[in-house]
């Protein structure tokens, strides 16, 4: 059935429909129904309902709706009657009450939600508070131990380094021992090469002197056989003698033999004279060779002398490199130790730097929580202004239903000032939001400078 209106008409059926939260053709049939009542002073007629409970019963034969509801029509201007014992006669409808109820409860929920949602900031951010403190703690104490272990390492590395200048000293004088020693084998190598030498010298002067012994011996046999010769021949001279008395027709043959003899002993004794003056220059250089093999073997003696005074600086010569071995060994084994303090060292940096890695991830970790939590805040506050906004449009509707000659019910009143409250509430719940987030942002900007600072 189509129903035509004026344009101010359905200006204001528009407007009611929109105020109520109702489309026009709902209002319309709540109106009809008598579930909604218009009240206006300038109205010349009032239409009471009085529906029954079987009111809505629809015959099965046309679809008809069976109303015994009685209507009641009133001319005249009626004055207003409302009943404040029942909320639907206020002005105010049972549902609209009923769903206002349901919003101040979910409010009030709402407003537990946000306080719990507040308890549990504040403990996340002192939790966070001791957090990060025990982060500086340990923050410090790796600092310091990061120091002390810089100074301990300057320390290695001041008594590397001295020692490598130490074992660098030592191995130059090594060096200049083992050059030394080298120069010395040399000169021992050169000296039994000389002592090889007159060794073999001594040996030729032996053979020497050998032979002319041998040659000196020689020379006496043969003089001893010249003598033996010539005292034969005295003998024989002297039988000659006795035979030339004895035959003197043979002195003349006698002495010219005898002068031949003569003649030949004269010659025997210059060769003898000769070889006595042989035999005396054979003695004499027999002396000198002796004399000149004594001071050979004083040398000799002097040169052993000097050979085992060289033997034992050879000796401690190698006592002293042995002695240099030992240092040299100790001292790498002191470099070993070294080396292995370092590889001690470089494992606890290692660990240092797993345990700064660590903390960056702990950190990282506490600066997600904080944005998360941030942005739980910000959809706590959006929650907030929305719940805002619908308690100010439920206020709007609310004052907008009211009419200027009709006071708002006490039930109302007490709704709308619980409103109130629930709004204060909000609003006191928002400042403490923004304070803790204004806490929290400031904390989180000093953390990250002193992190900056703790890691640069």
């Amino acid at each position: 059935m189509g129903i035509s209106l004026t344009p101010t008409g359905i200006g204001l059926l528009t407007q009611m429909a929109q105020n109520t939260g109702l489309s026009r053709s709902e209002l319309i049939e709540r109106i009809a129904r008598g579930n909604i009542a218009i009240a206006c002073q300038q109205a010349s007629m009032t239409i009471a309902l009085e529906n029954p409970p079987q009111a809505n019963e629809t015959s099965p034969n046309n679809g008809a709706t069976k109303s015994p509801t009685k209507i009641k029509v009133i001319e005249g201007e009626q004055p207003l009657q409302p009943d404040v014992s029942e909320p639907g006669a206020s002005g105010v409808s049972q549902e609209d009450y009923q769903s206002l109820q349901q919003q101040a409860k979910e409010q009030a929920n709402l407003i537990e939600d946000l306080q719990q949602k507040l308890a549990q900031q504040k403990s996340e951010t002192a939790e966070q508070t001791e957090s990060y403190q025990s982060l500086q703690q340990q923050a410090k104490e790796q600092s310091n131990l990061v120091k002390k272990l810089q100074k301990q390492l300057a320390d290695q590395k001041s008594e590397t380094a001295e020692q490598t200048e130490s074992y660098q000293s030592l191995q130059q004088q090594a060096k200049e021992q083992s050059n030394l020693v080298k120069k010395l084998q040399k000169q021992l190598a050169d000296q039994k090469s000389e002592t090889a030498e007159q060794t073999e010298s001594y040996q030729s002067l032996q053979q020497q002197a050998q032979e002319q012994s041998n040659l000196v011996k020689k020379l006496q046999k043969q003089l001893a056989d010249q003598k033996s010769e010539t005292a034969e021949q005295t003998e024989s001279y002297q039988s000659l003698q006795q035979q030339a008395q004895e035959q003197s027709n043979l002195v003349k043959k006698l002495q010219k033999q005898l002068a031949d003899q003569k003649s030949e002993t004269a010659e025997q004794t210059e060769s003898y004279q000769s070889l006595q003056q042989q035999a005396q220059e054979q003695a004499n250089l027999v002396k000198k060779l002796q004399k000149e093999l004594a001071d050979q073997k004083s040398e000799t003696a002097e040169q052993t002398e000097s050979y085992q005074s060289l033997q034992h600086q050879a000796q401690q010569q190698a006592n002293v490199i042995e002695d240099l071995q030992q240092k040299l060994a100790q001292q790498q084994s002191l470099a070993t130790q070294q080396v292995e303090s370092n590889q001690a060292l470089q494992q606890q940096a290692q660990q240092q730097s797993n345990l700064v890695k660590k903390l960056q991830k702990q950190l990282g970790e506490q600066q997600s929580q904080a944005a998360q939590q941030v942005e739980s805040n910000q959809f706590l506050q959006q929650k907030t202004q929305e719940q805002g906004k619908r308690i100010a449009e439920l206020e709007r509707q609310l004052s907008e239903k009211q009419s200027p000659a009709n006071q708002a019910p006490e039930s109302y009143e007490s709704l709308k000032q619980h409103n109130q409250e629930q709004e204060e509430r909000i609003a006191t719940l928002q400042k403490h939001i923004s304070e803790l987030k204004r806490w929290a942002t400031i904390g989180k900007t000093e953390f990250n400078k002193r992190l900056n600072r703790r890691l640069f």
